[in-house]
């Protein structure tokens, strides 16, 4: 009976070149991605941008649906969505706040720290046609929303 005896080297570790190798790529993804994470600014501005742009369009629709106006003013870092005191008055307060789609025990407002809203009018109002007051132009950060006139159509008009 010949016993035939296999040697089988011993692999229980990493070579040193594929250490090396696996920290080179860790450092390099590390070096792309971490700014990415700690730099918030452009997250929070395009956050704020798009809550804007669905509060305008919001309030566009439910002017439409009330039959009553409803104001989107713009105030440094904040907006907030105003129902009309009594429907054909052209007054507005705080006191009669839109309430949020979402959660009806809050009103519609939007704001983000450390990024400004911008806007060529102070506040847009939207008639029972859908139609704005106004044309208007909002700033947030580098991103642009453009409101027309006479169709009430807001959108992203960034270049």
């Amino acid at each position: 009976m010949n016993k035939r005896i296999f040697h089988i080297p011993n692999n229980n570790g990493f070579t040193l070149t594929e250490l090396i190798m696996v920290l080179v790529l860790i450092s390099i993804v590390a070096t792309i991605a971490l700014p990415r994470f700690f730099g918030r600014a452009s997250f929070d501005q395009r956050a704020l941008f798009d809550d804007t742009l669905n509060a305008v369009r919001y309030s566009q629709k439910l002017a439409v649906a009330t039959g009553c106006k409803i104001r989107i003013t713009f105030d440094g870092n904040q907006f907030e969505l105003l129902h009309e005191n009594s429907c054909g008055n052209d007054s507005f307060s705080t006191e009669l706040a839109v309430q949020h789609p979402a959660d009806p025990d809050q009103a519609y407002t939007g704001s983000q720290t450390n990024v400004v809203i911008t806007a060529a009018n102070n506040s847009t109002t939207f008639n029972a046609l859908g139609q704005a007051d106004a044309n208007n132009t909002v700033i947030i950060g580098n991103h642009q929303l453009s409101i027309i006139a006479d169709t009430g159509f807001s959108y992203d008009s960034s270049s």
